[in-house]
Order: C-alpha cells, then structure tokens, then sequence
C-alpha cells in the first residue's frame, strides 16, 4: 500500500494534487487569520453551528411530516392481513 502511495505521489498528477493540496491549506490559513479572535470565539462558532444544525433538522422532520401528514393518497393505516380471518372461511364454504 506504501508504494502504490509513493507512486502516486511521486508521479505528475499525483505532485500536482500535493501542490493544490498546500495552497489550499496556506489559502485557508490566510483566510482564517485573525488578530482579534481568540479560543472563546472558537467555541462560540461551535456552539452557534451545533444550534444551527438542530434547527434544520427539526424544520427538515416537521416539513416531512407535515407533507406526509397532508398526502391523501397514502393510507392512513396498513394491516397486514389481507382479509379478516372470518371472510377467509365463509368464502371457502
């Protein structure tokens, strides 16, 4: 696996992947260089996202469900018997 690794990266395409790879780390470090940021803006970003992502999934569970909920053409409740047991038997006689 070593060497299929050391191929890849030592072949042209694999040189030019390893170079995008560097300037977008650098691109990133540049964008998110900040003198005014500190490690409690971190945590706040973090918890402000956290809030973020269960607010969509919330809105995303209530907009399913309220889309299912005014679907008339699904039923609203499936059996598993196709019949009831006492039709079965007076269709048989």
């Amino acid at each position: 696996m070593f060497q299929l690794f050391d191929l890849i990266i030592r072949s042209p395409i694999g040189a030019y992947l390893a170079h995008a790879a560097e300037s977008l780390a650098y691109l990133i470090l540049v964008a998110s260089d900040c003198e005014e940021c500190g490690f409690n803006d971190l945590g706040k970003l973090l918890f402000g996202g956290l809030i973020l992502a269960v607010l969509v999934g919330v809105s995303v569970s209530l907009w399913y469900r309220r889309k299912r909920d005014n679907d008339s053409a699904s039923p609203q409740f499936v059996s598993i018997r196709s019949s009831k047991p006492n039709d079965s038997r007076e269709s048989r006689e």
